[in-house]
């Protein structure tokens, strides 16, 4: 099928295993150094930018879990820049073989999305708000994959999101299932009891959560943390769990994502969700 060239057969197979995949320099540098710069404009206009450097007041700084700014209005997502992310060649061929090349629901899969935090915490953790971006379906079928891609360097502990491999695998269960049931239904079992809980009362000792490998059944489990370098990418199984997390870092998280929905299953979503 055309372009799978682009991904190897055990790259797939772990995708099928993991639902996480990691791509280095999967951007062009012209396209990410566009959006980038594209990023800084803006936010000159509120002083955070100037003379190619950050200029973060640590009196106005955020606390976790705010992020400073929202995003749509301080940044938006209209420009061409971040549009322009969607017409890379390697993230076309990327998508088809992922999704087997089944058709992309473009009215539902929207437009990408920058993903901005402020450094806003001198302890970095592991949040509770776990959650999914789609309910599984009752036929099992694969609902799409997420882009995650590095507009800048974001650095382990500096914002880059949390999510758990392998969680795109449990509860199939031939049914439709919602992202708030599937959260009681996980918390019977004793790692995601712990994932989910506000417990120990020191966030910061959360942070050993990172990289933890459990297992429920016969799935593997891992927590991980998606850090990388301008111009690279994960994609993800739209049923993973995934949080944000705090910025210890002293300069922003820059990212930006998308949903590539299949169109197969927007028939099957409208009806789980009752939408007419």
């Amino acid at each position: 099928m055309p372009g799978h060239s682009i991904i190897t057969s055990e790259q797939l197979e772990e995708f099928d295993r993991r639902g996480v995949l990691r791509f280095a320099g999967l951007f062009s540098v012209d396209r990410v150094r566009s959006l980038r710069e594209y990023v800084q404009s803006r936010l000159a206009r509120l002083g955070l930018w100037k003379d190619g450097a950050w200029h973060l007041d640590p009196a106005a700084r955020p606390r976790w879990p705010a992020t400073g700014l929202k995003t749509s209005e301080a940044i938006g997502n209209k420009h061409p820049a971040v549009e322009a992310l969607l017409e890379e060649p390697a993230l076309r061929a990327v998508v088809e073989a992922l999704l087997d090349g089944c058709a992309v629901d473009r009215k539902m899969s929207g437009r990408p999305q920058v993903l901005f935090t402020l450094p806003n915490s001198d302890t970095w953790t592991v949040p509770t708000d776990w959650h999914m971006d789609s309910p599984r379906l009752a036929s099992g079928k694969q609902p799409g994959v997420q882009l995650f891609a590095f507009v800048d360097t974001v650095e382990p502990r500096g914002g880059g999101t949390l999510v758990l491999a392998g969680s795109h695998r449990l509860l199939n269960e031939g049914r439709f299932i919602r992202s708030r049931e599937v959260k009681r239904l996980l918390c019977r079992e004793p790692f995601f009891r712990e994932l989910y809980s506000e417990a120990p009362p020191n966030v910061g000792e959360r942070a050993r959560l990172l990289g933890r490998v459990g297992t429920v059944g016969s799935v593997e489990l891992e927590v991980m943390e998606l850090t990388g370098l301008a111009g690279d990418a994960y994609l993800t199984d739209l049923r993973v769990l995934h949080s944000g997390a705090p910025n210890t870092a002293d300069r922003p998280r820059i990212m930006a994502t998308h949903r590539f929905v299949r169109a197969d299953v927007v028939q099957e979503l409208s009806k789980g969700y009752g939408w007419t």
